[in-house]
């Protein structure tokens, strides 16, 4: 069912009825800022005076408006705000985020495309000036929020239809209303008809997300040398959107051009070193082409930059120390001390960052024993692998493949076989199907029958896909099965064994084992912590089983 949708008449503002969250660090401008909005006719007006207050107000309530400060001291800046916003879906689909600085620095104004804020205002300014822009852009939001709600849902279709009515009543935001198509046609995989979109806009006028957009399809239909020759385009033509230059790395990357890409990914940084996930990825390709120097200092910046986000991780602190060490291994030259002194500094902060983690402590004592191995500190490798050992037996939930990797390097490397061996085979179990992942565990476990299961486990798990995908629910059923006696703990394919169990009740066979089979999976599946990917599909089936047993 399609939404109403505004008619072309700027309705007035109610600003009486707008909840407003002003964030800022400076208690004299934060109460200027709220007597603007009081003036304006708010009055549901609350003050935060830092990042991380901000970000839990506005998980404890929807804001219609957000006026953030860009620089808040030395925690969450204004830019870290909106994306740990966006990107856990905390705004409402019509939330209008402000952002407000006394900076005009280059640095403050290249967040990604997707984190851009509704508009900003450049210190001083007064009331009227705030006035007129919230009006636009609290105008705008109400308009396109139809659609954006239909998106949130992944009803594609419908918001493509959305799209043309409001183009139709309100012609002034075609432009934002075919971004959004782009967006729908790329979901439904609708290759051509998004490249046909994308390609007309650039071709009438070179919009920096339209050229991204033609780019990403030429990619996603696997013409990789015209999508290199787009974002090269790109670049010249808008070198401030750092979009292009993630892209076209990208796809050096994987046509083999490491090296091109890693000097694709330096000019990017150089222009916005803010960006922690790009300093990581320009960390671990300098790591892949032997470029210490530069995997140091990519990963000296992810952990500085790091410090104040939500998408910080152990992989920074753990590749920081490793670079480290790698330099006091192979250069004479360097300051020792003061090598050593950083490591220490950064295992420091990555135990006291995720201390209640035992995963993270666990992977944190094997590399410490590591970097003490080099240091040739043997009373400190002895210490940290008794911590290591004893951690073991405390980790919940599985580790992810590169780090069982990391993991078991180091521990065979320090002579804890039995150790490296226990977790090879638990993360085989896990991911028997990533090709590139088994290689490398191929070179490192002794117990070859160990990659011998797990090809068998990955035929079977691929016969009850394609069964599956015919809607042959019993025999797909009965691989999944054959598949868990191989690797009984792997959680996708268990995952994918209870689908198929509800998915044969529902078609038909109305047998209550199915779904007394599929509960028994399910709670056998222990080790998911919440911000596992997979969580979710996990939580959906197991309301879905328990829906349908309480029916009966």
């Amino acid at each position: 069912m399609q939404e109403p949708t505004l008619l072309m008449k700027k309705p007035l503002v109610r600003y009486s009825q707008k909840s407003v969250l002003v964030i800022e660090d400076f208690a004299e401008f934060a109460r200027s800022l709220r007597g603007m909005m009081i003036t304006m006719g708010s009055k549901k007006i609350d003050l935060v005076y830092n990042g991380e207050d901000a970000v839990q107000a506005c998980k404890e309530k929807k804001y219609d408006i957000i006026l953030s400060d860009y620089n808040l001291g030395d925690g969450k800046d204004g830019q870290q705000i909106l994306e740990e916003l966006i990107s856990f879906k905390v705004l409402k689909t019509n939330s209008v985020f402000i952002m407000v600085t006394a900076e005009n620095t280059t640095a403050m104004v290249m967040g990604a495309l997707e984190y851009q804020p509704d508009s900003y205002l450049t210190k001083p300014f007064n009331g009227h000036i705030l006035k007129s822009r919230l009006d636009k852009a609290i105008y705008k939001k109400d308009l396109l929020a139809p659609i954006a709600r239909l998106e949130r849902k992944k009803s594609w279709n419908e918001a493509l239809e959305q799209c043309d009515l409001i183009i139709a009543e309100n012609p002034k935001f075609k432009m934002a209303c075919l971004r959004h198509k782009y967006v729908c046609y790329k979901a439904l995989k609708r290759y051509d008809k998004a490249l046909e979109l994308t390609t007309k806009i650039v071709n009438e006028r070179p919009i920096p997300w339209a050229m991204l957009g033609v780019g990403e399809i030429f990619f996603a239909k696997k013409e990789y040398e015209r999508a290199i020759e787009i974002f090269n385009d790109m670049i010249l033509e808008f070198p401030m959107v750092l979009e292009g230059y993630d892209w076209l790395a990208k796809v050096q990357y994987l046509l083999g051009r490491p090296v091109e890409a890693q000097q694709t990914l330096a000019k990017a940084v150089e222009r916005s070193p803010k960006a922690l996930k790009r300093q990581k990825l320009l960390g671990e390709i300098a790591e892949e082409n032997e470029d210490i120097e530069t995997m140091t200092s990519a990963f000296r910046q992810a952990v500085k930059f790091g410090a104040n986000s939500a998408f910080a991780s152990p992989d920074e602190f753990i590749k920081l120390t490793k670079s480290i060490g790698r330099q006091l291994k192979g250069n004479s030259d360097v300051d020792r001390q003061k090598l050593m002194d950083e490591a220490e500094s950064v295992f420091s902060k990555l135990d006291n960052r995720f201390k209640n983690n035992p995963s993270v402590q666990f992977r944190s004592a094997v590399a410490h024993a590591d970097f003490s191995s080099i240091s040739n500190d043997e009373k400190k490798v002895d210490k940290y692998l008794s911590t290591a050992n004893r951690l073991y037996d405390r980790i919940e939930e599985h580790m992810g493949s590169s780090e069982s990797i990391e993991i078991s390097e180091s521990l065979k490397q320090l002579g804890q076989q039995e150790l490296a061996e226990c977790i090879l085979e638990e993360a085989v179990e896990q991911y028997f199907d990533d090709p590139e992942f088994i290689k490398k565990a191929a070179k490192l476990t002794t117990n070859k029958n160990l990659i011998e299961n797990s090809k068998k486990a990955n035929q079977m798990n691929n016969k009850a896909i394609k069964f599956f995908s015919a809607k042959d629910y019993t025999q797909a059923a009965d691989y999944f099965g054959k598949a868990t006696q191989i690797a009984p703990n792997n959680v996708n394919i268990n995952l994918n064994h209870v689908q198929t169990l509800l998915k044969n009740y529902q078609s038909g066979e109305k047998n209550k084992a199915l779904l007394e089979k599929a509960e028994s999976i399910l709670s056998g599946i222990t080790r998911l912590p919440f911000d596992d990917p997979r969580y979710e599909r996990y939580s959906e089936l197991s309301r879905l089983t328990q829906l349908i047993l309480q029916s009966l």
